[in-house]
């Protein structure tokens, strides 16, 4: 049973999912997220704060800079860590379209779920229509992957 309305998107069935940082609560609740990879710089805590939650901190800054790959990189990674290990895993940022987005397109790359960049994205836009990755963030991309 559902027990909060669902704004947040699975990348993968059942088991990694994104939204935004006010969609944390129902990816808890409804999905049972063990893991959360939060994106925002800005945060000083869990969006959702519970003892059963481990929550990970990757630093990005809302207004991308040339030298966050690394951090890209380490979001990408602990995503597909927590996969890998069974755990059911959801990432965001503030909104869910930037940051989110370019760690979903990263996600499915690191996964073998895409070719390319531009088909990553496609394929992230087609399940969370409002990702909005910017030029500098696929340009990290690309120093990526």
């Amino acid at each position: 049973m559902d027990h909060a309305e669902k704004k947040y998107h699975a990348l993968i069935a059942e088991q990694v999912f994104m939204g935004g940082a006010a969609d944390v609560e129902a990816m808890v609740l409804n999905e049972g997220i063990e893991v959360v990879v939060d994106l925002r710089e800005e945060a000083t805590e869990g969006a959702y704060p519970a003892d059963h939650v481990k929550w990970v901190k990757v630093p990005l800054d809302d207004n991308t800079k040339e030298n966050e790959a690394e951090l890209f990189k380490q979001a990408i990674d602990e995503v597909v860590g927590a996969y890998n290990a069974g755990k059911k895993v959801a990432f965001h940022c503030g909104g869910g379209k930037g940051r989110t987005g370019t760690v979903a397109a990263g996600t499915l790359l690191e996964l073998g779920l895409a070719s390319t960049i531009e088909d990553a994205e496609l394929k992230a836009k087609h399940i969370r229509s409002i990702i909005n990755i910017k030029p500098i963030q696929k340009e990290l991309l690309n120093k990526i992957f």
